[in-house]
């Protein structure tokens, strides 16, 4: 993608309406968030913005409520419009419905887009609807932007100018350094929990990478293709016949040592994987596991990381990411990171320093790292190729 061209700084956004998609999917625990990185990275795209146009209208996403129409006040932006005030030291309105969306400068924020029906679908009604709110769509939600909804990617063709904010530019040209030429050997490490939007991506990552680490719940998956006995650990069934054919690859590592509990408040306890008990629960790779990919991550010129290897949320389990980010900021290979809860864990082991660049996006990531590019990024592209 040329940059450039489809380049917030290539437009004029003189007495413009401008709206924003950001990806503000954060972390909540009631009115407070967890963690603003995504806030602070967005920061650059909005003062641009609230320096060179007459208004700022901000839509994104939180969480995955019900397409009602109605506000659900646990999926709410309210906490999230209140911390950008705070950081922005501006008022930032909080609305309701597209009606209320006012043609005023200053800053507005439009309730959960997830709210409104034809966001998941693309409806061209709700694309529409956001078109006419602004004269300039600018997509900064890399996060986002693997996903064709009305919100990401329908906008586009209704609006008359689209472009993309510097957090996207940001994330394209660190990307591009590993898509294009990658120095080798490329490591792969990929955890988390989603495991159906991720399983697919494993299979064709094989390709790219020289080795391949899968740990969390992911890991599970592939053990129960083995015919591993896992006790009542998290898996899903409809992917075991994919892991039965990644599995037996050369590239995938696996962990020999997996961290249990017997759920609760239970102990934790350090076992191979072959000697678990039928009411073990796996929620992290062990300490020796740690110890078997160490010569992996120190070789690696090239070292992608997408998701923590258990349930790190629990201190008794989050030595396998802590593990894993201590390696890798003692390697010498360029590292980057991507995904909200990859970002939460080095974050709150204060290692984000350490790794060379951190992406905002989970699947995105991934799966540009796969084609070289993404849905929101390309049709942008093409209207600005008056495709």
């Amino acid at each position: 993608m040329n940059l450039e061209e489809n380049s917030i700084i290539s437009k004029d956004l003189t007495n413009k309406d401008v709206l924003l998609r950001v990806d503000f999917n954060v972390p909540l625990k009631g009115n407070e968030l967890l963690d603003d990185e995504r806030l602070v990275r967005a920061l650059p795209t909005i003062k641009y913005i609230v320096e060179k146009a007459k208004s700022l209208k901000i839509i994104t996403h939180l969480g995955r409520p019900e397409e009602t129409g109605l506000i659900q006040d646990q999926f709410s932006l309210k906490p999230v419009a209140k911390r950008l005030s705070e950081l922005l030291n501006k008022k930032v309105n909080l609305v309701n419905s597209l009606e209320d969306m006012p043609y005023k400068e200053g800053i507005t924020m439009l309730e959960n887009v997830r709210f409104f029906k034809g966001e998941k679908t693309n409806g061209d009604e709700l694309s529409l609807a956001l078109s006419n709110l602004a004269d300039i769509f600018v997509m900064d939600a890399f996060g986002t932007a693997h996903r064709k909804q009305a919100s990401t990617y329908g906008i586009t063709e209704f609006i008359k100018e689209a472009c993309v904010g510097f957090l996207v530019e940001e994330e394209l040209k660190a990307l591009e350094k590993i898509v294009s030429s990658p120095e080798k050997p490329l490591l792969g490490i990929i955890g988390g929990s989603k495991i159906s939007t991720k399983m697919k991506i494993i299979d064709s990552l094989t390709n790219y990478v020289d080795h391949l680490i899968i740990g969390g719940a992911l890991a599970n998956t592939c053990f129960k293709a083995m015919g591993k006995n896992i006790g009542k650990s998290l898996y899903e069934e409809e992917f075991v016949p994919l892991a039965k054919k990644i599995i037996n690859h050369s590239k995938i590592v696996l962990p020999e040592h997996v961290v249990v509990s017997k759920g609760g408040e239970t102990n934790a306890q350090e076992k191979n994987i072959n000697d678990l008990d039928d009411d073990d629960i796996i929620f992290d790779v062990g300490v020796k596991s740690i110890e078997n990919f160490a010569s992996l991550i120190a070789d690696a010129k090239t070292i992608i990381w997408n998701g923590p290897m258990g349930y790190f949320e629990d201190e008794r389990f989050a030595k396998g990411t802590a593990g894993v980010a201590l390696k890798i900021s003692q390697a010498s290979g360029y590292s980057i990171i991507g995904g909200g809860e990859t970002l939460a864990s080095f974050s709150n082991l204060n290692m984000m320093d350490y790794v060379d660049y951190a992406s905002t996006a989970g699947g995105a990531f991934l799966e540009y790292i796969e084609l070289g590019t993404l849905p929101s990024i390309e049709i942008i592209k093409n209207k600005n190729l008056g495709k």
